[in-house]
């Protein structure tokens, strides 16, 4: 939860397909003279230091960048600050100071909107659920937390949208949406088995092929790395792309081949795209209403963002792959209209 658009499309961004570039744009942005977005952006680098400390320059390095971030109001900075008093994984617990940062920070959207001055913006896609999540999990687990009667309706609201999430993920695999994403994941499969193909026909092909084997097998031993409606393989595709580099020249054949591939790599997106449009009209649909039903495809909704990036950012480096091995364009009314067709088969 970011309180700009901007620094949170990064951050996902670089979640979705880590490169140098991304990275150096947030360190860029944190050193910048936007605050909010400056406070932001550090929040965004604390993170990733704190869920890839051994290419940390020091240990440190994520607490320094937080630190750095508290010197102005702010949202995620706040809750964070809450979460490590709460769960005293960084120090001592301090409930109280977990709470005043609950209140401070759930504040906070309201105070921004209501300035006098400069209007600070919010990200409409930072729910706050992180907020109310943690105020459950100190109700449930501190029986002495302090105006404990206090925080007994966010810890129940919470509790409730957990229970409408997992409801709605079970169902999911079986809706329209949940179906369409089946689809776009096997057309993306049968993308990166052509892809596969024209590395086996070039020079050392069957050892790059070993290498992607090995690149599927890791991926698929990490718990949790499979998303649960969606998966693009970002990995793969990477991979694939700095061997397609190195082939030199493809015959006409081989770039036939990989003019299907990106055909169906466009199709699985637009499937994917269309999804996410349809997630995102119901839980809008739902906003200033019930909290719980607005909440309940949250998770989905998220998959399906990063699924999107990673295929656009995807798709879009097969392009420029395409352009340096001569390689025409996919013709995008084709692919349009194959993504029409999908798309009407599937009903609720």
């Amino acid at each position: 939860s970011f309180e700009t658009k901007k620094v949170r499309g990064i951050y996902d961004s670089f979640l979705a397909f880590p490169e140098p570039e991304t990275l150096a744009a947030l360190i860029q942005i944190s050193r910048g003279q936007d605050q909010q977005e400056r406070a932001d952006a550090l929040m965004a680098l604390t993170f990733l230091h704190l869920q890839a400390p051994a290419l940390s320059i020091n240990k440190d390095r994520w607490f320094n960048l937080y630190q750095s971030a508290l010197g102005v109001e702010h949202f995620t900075a706040l809750v964070f600050r809450a979460r490590m008093n709460a769960y005293g994984e960084y120090g001592p617990k301090n409930l109280g100071q977990a709470l005043g940062d609950l209140v401070a920070s759930g504040d906070l959207p309201k105070k921004y909107s209501e300035s006098d001055g400069i209007r600070k913006e919010w990200d409409t896609q930072n729910y706050q659920l992180i907020h109310k999540s943690t105020a459950k999990d100190i109700y449930y687990n501190e029986p002495n937390m302090p105006f404990r009667q206090q925080w007994q309706g966010p810890a129940q609201i919470a509790t409730q949208i957990e229970q409408a999430q997992n409801t709605y993920a079970n169902e999911l695999p079986n809706t329209r949406v949940g179906r369409m994403y089946a689809a776009a994941s096997k057309i993306n499969d049968e993308s990166i088995e052509i892809g596969n193909n024209i590395i086996r026909k070039t020079q050392d092909g069957n050892q790059l092929v070993g290498q992607l084997e090995s690149q599927k097998s890791l991926r698929e031993s990490v718990p949790g790395g499979k998303q649960v409606f969606a998966d693009v393989s970002p990995e793969i595709h990477a991979a694939q792309l700095r061997m397609i580099g190195k082939a030199g020249s493809l015959d006409d054949e081989q770039k036939k081949m990989l003019v299907q591939a990106q055909e169906k790599r466009l199709v699985a997106q637009g499937i994917i795209s269309q999804s996410y449009a349809e997630l995102l009209q119901m839980l809008t649909a739902n906003m200033g209403g019930d909290i719980v039903k607005m909440a309940a495809p949250l998770p989905a909704l998220t998959q399906a963002n990063n699924a999107l990036i990673q295929s656009c950012i995807i798709s879009a480096k097969w392009e420029q792959a395409m352009r340096a091995k001569d390689v025409p364009k996919v013709e995008s009314k084709k692919t349009e209209a194959a993504v029409a067709d999908l798309s009407s088969k599937f009903k609720d």
